[in-house]
């Protein structure tokens, strides 16, 4: 067996690097695999019927602990959900929800073709309340305003990613409504075009906390990737369907920037 994975790992040396890295982790799994197989098959050949019993022994132990795990978890995330906060004796076990459960859900949902965005909304909304837990209150020099190309009407010629102050207010999107709000607040309003592109403005601007507008799938996966700052997140509304003419609610955004601007 390693001799055949040696020869796969020389055979793709010369493809491009997706392809090396998937080849390379799947052989990774594969040795993984291999080493189990080794050990259960020793313990088969080698071991006595007391191993056995404190191998189950502890087997089930984890999994009642898994459980328990799991069930307070779940009990933590819907209280705060309905009480709209994170209390301290909760916040682990609302963590270990989001990192344990909220995969395993998406998981499940994908494998029946189900509507994820019920599960990122709630991931989105528990991360809300994580960040407001946190009493975080920032100047606005410090508070960027990160939105989506996919805000500005379809049919507008002008360039406004990277420099919102392009839009000229026609009134056709909300672009304008929000441009004067960040100027009202004096808070950077970034428009991007995709997840690598917020991710570089994030990085460039260096702010210390970032409201976020974008769809359920998007925010998610941003909120995920950006762990070095807050990120607070909006769910943009799509009339028109995903990444075309879509809008949000400005004056929700209003009350967002009055809750983490510093008095």
């Amino acid at each position: 067996m390693f001799v055949i994975a040696v020869t796969i790992w020389m055979r793709v040396k010369g493809l491009n690097e997706r392809l090396r890295s998937f080849t390379g982790y799947a052989l990774l799994l594969i040795a993984v695999v291999g080493i189990l197989a080794g050990l259960f098959t020793y313990s088969y050949n080698f071991s006595s019927i007391d191993l056995y019993n404190s191998i189950l022994s502890v087997l089930i132990i984890l999994s009642i602990v898994i459980m328990i795990a799991v069930l307070v978890s779940m009990t933590a995330v819907l209280i705060t959900v309905r009480k709209r906060r994170i209390h301290p004796f909760l916040l682990i076990p609302v963590k270990i929800g989001m990192k344990l459960v909220m995969p395993f859900a998406l998981f499940v949902t994908g494998l029946f073709k189900k509507d994820k965005d019920l599960i990122r909304s709630l991931f989105i909304d528990i991360n809300n309340l994580f960040v407001k837990s946190g009493n975080i209150q920032k100047t606005p020099d410090k508070i960027m305003l990160l939105l989506p190309h996919c805000l500005q009407n379809s049919e507008c010629n002008l360039k406004i990613t990277g420099d919102i102050a392009n839009c000229r207010k026609c009134g056709k999107c909300t672009i304008g409504a929000i441009r004067e709000l960040s100027e009202e607040k004096g808070v950077r309003a970034i428009v991007v075009t995709g997840g690598t592109a917020a991710r570089n403005a994030i990085v460039k601007e260096k702010p210390e906390l970032v409201l976020s507008v974008a769809c359920e799938r998007d925010l998610a996966i941003g909120i995920s990737d950006v762990t070095s700052v807050p990120v607070i997140g909006v769910l943009n509304q799509r009339p028109n369907g995903p990444c075309v003419n879509t809008t949000v609610d400005v004056e929700r955004l209003r009350e967002k920037l009055d809750d983490i601007i510093e008095a």
